[in-house]
């Protein structure tokens, strides 16, 4: 996981230095909030709760969703992860984000009583990000 860092000691996602920006695709949905989508897993830590919520200011920027066929684009997700037997103690989950445009934007970690905003590069790199590995659609 180099592109991936951990937040809360409950979830990886690609906020590190180290990481590119993700890629943003078409979905051809009609709604303009949800025209691009930036696929990547969802790595959660074994024996875990937390949420990720899309901040106020970032509403009308982002939506979020793993786990569904197809995930649905939701402000927030809760996450009660079963303790498993797994080689690593980490399980992945396929999903992403939906945006309108090409953006750095943020989102809310909560654990353990604890929150951490951590900022996401959807098609676009937030500071000290490397832009997405081959060409994102605007």
């Amino acid at each position: 996981m180099p592109n991936f860092e951990k937040v809360l000691d409950a979830v990886a996602l690609p906020t590190s230095s180290k990481a590119t920006a993700l890629q943003t695709g078409r979905t051809g949905d009609p709604d303009p909030a949800v025209r691009l989508f930036a696929k990547t897993g969802l790595v959660i830590k074994a024996g875990t709760k937390f949420e990720l919520v899309v901040p106020d200011e970032a509403k009308d920027r982002v939506s979020i969703g793993w786990g569904g066929a197809p995930s649905t684009p939701s402000r927030r997700v809760t996450v009660s992860c079963p303790a498993r037997a797994s080689s690593s103690g980490w399980q992945v989950y396929v999903g992403g984000f939906w945006a309108p445009r090409p953006a750095c934007v943020p989102l809310i970690v909560r654990a353990g009583g604890k929150e951490q905003r951590v900022l996401i590069g959807l098609g676009t790199p937030c500071p000290g990000q490397l832009p997405p590995q081959g060409s994102s659609d605007q």
